[in-house]
Formats: C-alpha cells, sequence, structure tokens
C-alpha cells in the first residue's frame, strides 16, 4: 500500500484495503450524491479529512460540557471563547441542512474549526474548513471582524474570504500555515492573494478627525462575488448544477436558491445566519449579534442576489436610497467640518488678539518688577 494509503492515516489505527471512493463512504458516509472522481483523489480527500478530523473538530463532535448531547469526542465549556463561536455555527449549518431535506448532521461533520480567535478586546479571527459531502474537495473559510463602541463613534470593519482547495494532498490541515498566507491590510485587500477571494468586506470610513459627537457614520462595502466565483462554490460543496430555461420559472426559482445557499453556507461556517431574499415577497435579514452591513442599506443580501445573476423589483431603488443615504451622511460630514473649521479660525484670531494684549500687559509687569 502507499505511504499516503489509510492504513497509515486512520486515527483508530483501525486497518482496512479500502480506497477512493469506498474509503470516503466508509468513514464518512453517507455522502451526498457523490460525483466521479479518480480513486486518488477520493483517497487523498478522505486521508485529509481523518488527519484534520483527528488534529481539529468537526462541529458535530463537539457539545458544551454537562448539556445532555454526547458526542464523546470533544466538550467546551459554556464560558469559554469556543462557545460563541460552536453554538452559532451548528445553529446556523443545521438550518441550511433543514432547508435542503438532509438529515441532521450530514453538513455539520464537514465543517472542522481550525482556528478560533475570540479573545477578550481583540477582534475574532475564523478559520473553518468545509469538505465537501459530494466531491472530493474542500474550502477554507477566513473571518475577520472588529467592531468597538467608542463614545459617539463606531469602529467596525470585517472581511470575509475563501479559498478552494480542488486537489487535496493527503496531510491534517494546518491552521498556522493558513494564517500566514493570509495578508494583513484593509478589508477590501486581506483575501487577495495566495488563492483567497472575497465574499463580501464593510467598515465605516475613518475619514480624518474621525472621532467625537460629529464623527460621520459612513459605511463602504461591497460583496466581490461574481457569477462565475458562486458556481465555484456551489460545485466545490455540491457538484454541478444545471441551469434549468428560464421560462421554467418554478425550476429557475429553485436554481437561484441553489446558488444562494452555498453563499449563506460559507457565512454559516463562521457563525452568521443571514436571508437572503429570493423573492419580492421575502425579506433579507443578517445577523443580531456580528454585524455584517450597517443597520440601513441591505447591500449584501443585495449583492449576494446580484453575484447569483438576478434582482428583485426593489433592489435598484434601494440601491439608489442607500448610495444617497451615504451621500448626505458625507456632505454632512464635509459641511459640520467647514463650520468647525471656521469656527477654529475665529477662535484663533480671538486668541490671537488676546495673546497680544496678554503681551503688553506682561511686558509692563515685567517692567515694573524691573525698576
Amino acid at each position: 500500500m502507499p505511504a499516503n494509503s489509510a492504513d497509515s492515516a486512520t486515527p483508530s489505527g483501525a486497518k482496512t484495503d479500502l480506497q477512493g471512493l469506498e474509503l470516503a463512504e466508509h468513514h464518512f458516509g453517507p455522502l451526498l450524491r457523490p460525483t466521479r472522481a479518480t480513486q486518488s483523489a477520493w483517497t487523498n480527500y478522505s486521508i485529509s479529512r481523518l488527519q484534520t478530523n483527528e488534529k481539529y473538530h468537526t462541529v458535530v463532535s463537539a457539545s458544551r460540557k454537562g448539556s445532555e448531547e454526547d458526542s464523546g469526542e470533544y466538550e467546551y465549556d459554556e464560558r469559554s471563547n469556543e462557545a460563541w463561536l460552536f453554538d452559532h455555527v451548528k445553529a446556523c449549518v443545521s438550518g441550511i441542512e433543514k432547508e435542503m431535506d438532509m438529515e441532521d448532521g450530514i453538513l455539520q461533520k464537514c465543517t472542522i474549526i481550525l482556528n478560533n480567535e475570540t479573545a477578550p478586546d481583540e477582534e475574532p479571527r475564523y478559520i473553518i474548513r468545509i469538505y465537501s459531502p459530494t466531491v472530493p474537495m474542500y474550502i477554507d473559510v477566513n473571518f475577520q471582524y472588529y467592531c468597538h463602541s467608542r463614545r459617539s463613534e463606531v469602529e467596525w470593519f470585517c472581511s470575509l474570504g475563501y479559498r478552494i482547495q480542488r486537489r487535496p494532498s493527503a496531510t491534517a490541515g494546518d491552521a498556522l500555515a493558513i494564517k500566514k498566507v493570509i495578508i494583513k491590510g484593509s478589508p477590501p485587500n486581506v483575501h487577495t492573494r495566495n488563492g483567497w477571494q472575497t465574499l463580501c468586506w464593510g467598515y465605516y470610513h475613518d475619514s480624518n478627525e474621525n472621532y467625537g459627537e460629529d464623527w460621520p457614520r459612513i459605511e463602504c462595502g461591497k460583496v466581490e462575488l461574481d457569477e462565475d466565483g458562486v458556481m465555484d462554490i456551489y460545485e466545490a460543496l455540491f457538484g454541478e448544477l444545471e441551469k434549468p430555461a428560464e421560462t421554467d420559472s418554478e425550476a429557475m426559482l429553485a436554481y437561484r436558491r441553489s446558488l444562494v445557499r452555498g453563499m449563506r453556507l460559507l457565512l454559516a461556517a463562521v457563525g452568521i445566519s443571514y436571508n437572503v431574499a429570493c423573492t419580492d415577497d421575502e425579506s433579507d435579514g443578517g445577523p443580531h449579534e456580528l454585524m455584517l452591513e450597517g443597520p440601513g442599506d441591505k447591500w449584501v443580501g443585495r449583492g449576494i442576489r446580484n453575484a447569483c445573476g438576478f434582482r428583485l423589483a426593489r433592489d435598484a431603488e434601494e440601491e439608489r436610497k442607500g448610495a444617497q443615504e451615504r451621500q448626505e451622511e458625507a456632505e454632512g460630514y464635509e459641511d459640520e467640518d467647514e463650520e468647525d473649521n471656521d469656527d477654529d479660525e475665529n477662535e484663533d484670531d480671538d486668541e490671537n488678539d488676546d495673546d497680544d494684549d496678554d503681551d503688553d500687559e506682561d511686558e509692563g509687569l515685567l517692567r515694573i518688577i524691573d525698576g
């Protein structure tokens, strides 16, 4: 048997002569309509997933200490930094499973938390791996987030990116190695190199003098995906998806929901539940605990729809209103800034006059003392 065979990779040490898709079904079945691929592709996928499961923890294998759930593999304290992420990822991914009429746990056991930095007063940084239940691939998802209130202003930014691995090697995931190839930079630039791609980013504009009562809440953000990127994500998770005829409205709606669900699964993997409307009578709705966009314009949902190749009747008007609100906020800040500058100049002139008078008084006082 080759060195990267399942014999050396099985955490339990149990021997098996299985290879390829049979090996994957043996350890992770039932798979979800598995696609055809080479034997080595499925074998390497299986070894990678086995070793990564052993090194880290799948969402389904973890449970709170003292809870009724008894996974028998890993327990976390409800007061620990891990609790929020594990609980929310479980809930969000479970919701996707229900939408797809899947058996509970099918996607949860594909979802592995590689890195969870949630120390107090520090920005959360998550790295999550989603192994496909259908094809021998996986997607790494990275979420970086910061939100902190300071009197009159709110410092906030977020960036969500992903990297598709179409040919997994027969090795365990390595969170440290992944962190090293994610660049440090502004939210739009974090996931732009080394195979990483951006799903969305957002932040409040950090204007000069961005502090105090006149702080401008000018929101910047974008969903960076296009239709090709959306299809790449879906196919890496669930295999090929055939586009129906435009005239078949029911099939077309199901197709759109499928594409949107692929995007939402990446969000769910980092604990974010985001409802994206696919019909005019539905509403977009983001998370309550994390801020993925500002409180007004729902540009994330609209951006995901646009990336999936469709728009709702209301999208154009809502986009116009959102742009107008940001423009008015920016113009209001500029007007206030100019008024403040004028006031400052007047105050400076008054202070200069006072200083001249003070200088005369000081000179007179000095003359008296010296005399």
